[in-house]
């Protein structure tokens, strides 16, 4: 009897074990490194954002978060001047503007791929909502009484400003950032608002 029962639990702990065996709970883990996302793998994140309940947090090529407090995604919709919470893709073939970019600390570098700092951001986001808000006046010309050449004033056109949007590797949708949604960041293509259009593409409702 007392072998029957310890046969018995002996193959209930081995079921246990087995079961047991490369079941992971996925979530933020921290160790002395930092904070890191464990995947239901067992896997660690790395070189990529992820998205926990509605804030976004990047991990760098270590799997080290970057963004502990984690970040709000931009938000253009009310034409009000915000801070811009997020780290954003940058991309650029001017290699001098890079360098001075990272020199000054605008951009940062994860495992190859640029992202440009919430601050720096927030600078460059708020200085061309400006630029193009800034309607130029011309002043008004005195008339000179001796003068009988008549002056012709044309008043200069505010520069327009090329917009520029997010298409996800699949959908219907252009977006006004690179991770609406389910999108992933890498494999978001940026083109003009006028290249969507002839596209197809319609306005997303969550980001526009």
């Amino acid at each position: 009897m007392r072998k029957k029962l310890l046969k018995s639990t002996l193959l209930t702990l081995l079921f246990s074990l087995l079961f047991s065996i490369n079941v992971f709970a996925a979530g933020l883990t921290q160790d002395a490194a930092g904070i890191h996302y464990q995947n239901d793998d067992g896997t660690f994140v790395k070189s990529s954002w992820v998205e926990i309940s509605n804030l976004w947090f990047l991990f760098d090529a270590n799997g080290v978060c970057v963004n502990p407090e984690g970040a709000l995604a931009p938000d253009d919709t009310d034409g009000n001047y915000q801070i811009v919470t997020s780290y954003t893709p940058f991309v650029t073939t001017d290699s001098a503007l890079l360098n001075q970019y990272i020199t000054n600390g605008s951009v940062v570098n994860i495992d190859g791929q640029y992202f440009m700092t919430p601050s720096a951001s927030t600078v460059i986001r708020n200085a061309n909502r400006t630029a193009s808000q800034t309607v130029q006046q011309v002043p008004e010309q005195q008339l000179q009484p001796e003068s009988t050449q008549e002056t012709i004033v044309e008043t200069p056109k505010p520069k327009q400003e090329t917009k520029y949007v997010w298409l996800s590797a699949t959908g219907s949708k252009y977006h006004s950032y690179d991770h609406c949604g389910n999108m992933n960041p890498k494999k978001a293509t940026k083109v003009t608002l006028e290249k969507a259009k002839s596209l197809g593409k319609t306005a997303c409702k969550n980001c526009w």
